[in-house]
């Protein structure tokens, strides 16, 4: 049998692993240890579980990351690190697995990315020991909410049941507006534990015998205060990550309190569903400006209580104001295995609202559609406001909804996407509003203009990535 020599790189990283709290979350600066911690915690809590009547120690993990390429690229590549592909048995099939066969031990391991429908699918019907989410701070809540129903759940009761389960966690820190700040700082559910590494250039600084000389000096240089807050000194903290999805967003052009909604005008919805559904309220002006009045956003709930719920805050929040039209996500047109009904048609029945699927779901022209909005000016007013109500809305458009650089699955070229977090559901509602409530034809009317100038062959019925 192979021997993992690890040795604790710090007082913060011994602590998480003596804990036996059913969620644990550690949170420090780069380059503390946090990950390898995770995946030498999956290895002891296998190597600990009971023998099942036949003598073998079973085990069945999740590990969950918020996209495909980093999965393949950080995640997996810490994981054989320390369990080379040769000690089991490696599947790359959706999702990947790594199974491992030594002695007494039978460890399988699931890798599981949030942005592959197919892995999104599977993690909700997977009969768990336990799971490890990494970089936990751009994962919705709503995952670790359904990780904390499949856990513990294997091996079955007839072969003795799991020793240990629970969900473990690492991240780099988020901002104080984060779900992990909330149940971190603010209201720590019971059999819940959270550990703060201390900052990589203090003097408690951890995990510094495994990395190189002057790490923390040579990482800050040329950083600004905020990169370094965060990545260095462990800190809370609010810092743009990749490339901005709308840099032509102006807080200062787009934000305004004067938002308010206007008296006899129907109120607009758009709708992103999945497990953490959203929706953003708004009202078109016949003069084309677009008012956005608020958002509603949820973790972990079902398209039912979602309906609800969205019904019973807009009455409370919009009392002299009716919904004229709704528009969601065109995967929600897709019927459910259970009861054959779609979520448009769910959202239908329980609000009462004329509720039907965006014409789009092609990421350039969702994406258009904004961009169309932010940048139109209407008699010396912006095209497009917000009220500082849409919380996530606006901080989604200051960073928090970006663009990530990554390598394809076979490292050959980069290509980049929005990042899946905790903005991209507001702002993917956000899309289908604007789509549905006419920005469409205002888009491919420019399209239609530029295919006559250019005169190309082209298919009928499909959105062209040429917009000007």
């Amino acid at each position: 049998m192979r021997k993992v020599d690890y040795e604790c790189g710090g007082t913060t990283l011994k602590e998480f692993h003596e804990s036996t709290a059913f969620v644990r979350g550690i949170m420090g600066p780069i380059g503390s240890g946090k990950s390898t911690a995770c995946v030498i915690e999956i290895l002891a809590r296998a190597r600990a579980q009971a023998p099942s009547p036949d003598g073998i120690r079973r085990s069945r993990w999740a590990v969950i990351r918020n996209s495909y390429p980093e999965l393949k690229s950080t995640t997996i590549k810490t994981w054989f690190e320390w369990t080379p592909q040769e000690f089991g048995k490696l599947n790359q099939d959706s999702p990947i697995t790594h199974r491992i066969s030594q002695g007494d031990l039978d460890i399988e391991v699931l890798f599981l990315a949030l942005d592959r429908d197919e892995d999104a699918r599977k993690l909700l019907s997977l009969e768990l020991t336990g799971a490890w989410i990494n970089e936990a701070r751009e994962v919705p809540k709503g995952i670790l909410d359904a990780l904390t129903g499949r856990v513990g759940r294997f091996p079955s009761k007839a072969q003795g049941g799991a020793s240990w389960s629970g969900v473990i966690m690492d991240t780099n820190p988020p901002d104080d507006q984060s779900w992990w700040f909330h149940y971190a700082e603010q209201e720590t559910p019971k059999d819940w534990e959270f550990f703060r590494q201390p900052a990589g250039d203090s003097i408690m600084a951890e995990n510094l015998a495994n990395l190189p000389k002057s790490y923390y000096d040579r990482v800050k240089a040329g950083k600004d205060d905020d990169w370094i807050k965060v990545y260095v000194k462990g800190e809370y903290g609010f810092i743009t990550e990749g490339k901005a999805v709308y840099p032509m967003f102006r807080d200062r052009t787009h934000t305004s309190a004067e938002v308010q909604p206007i008296p006899r005008l129907p109120l607009m919805v758009g709708v992103d569903f999945g497990l953490t559904p959203a929706a953003v309220i708004g009202q078109k002006l016949a003069d084309g400006r677009w008012l956005i009045l608020d958002e509603f956003v949820t973790e972990n709930c079902g398209i039912i209580r979602f309906a609800e719920s969205l019904v019973s805050y807009l009455t409370d929040s919009f009392p002299d104001h009716e919904v004229d039209a709704a528009w969601g996500d065109p995967a929600g047109n897709q019927r459910s295995h259970s009861d054959e009904r779609t979520a448009l048609e769910i959202m239908e029945e329980y609000t009462n609202w004329r509720i039907r699927p965006a014409p789009s779901n092609d990421i350039t022209m969702r994406r258009e559609v904004v961009v169309n909005a932010l940048n139109r000016m209407i008699d010396g007013n912006p095209g497009f406001q917000i009220s500082p109500k849409a919380e996530k809305l606006r901080k989604g458009f200051t960073g928090g909804y970006h663009y990530k650089f990554m390598k394809s699955s076979n490292n050959a070229q980069t290509f980049e996407t929005p990042s899946k977090n905790q903005y991209s559901h507001v702002h993917d509602a956000l899309q289908y509003l604007l789509l549905g409530g006419g920005e469409h034809e205002v888009v491919m009317k420019k399209v239609r203009r530029k295919l006559q100038n250019t005169r190309p062959i082209i298919a009928p019925g499909t959105d062209y990535d040429i917009f000007g």
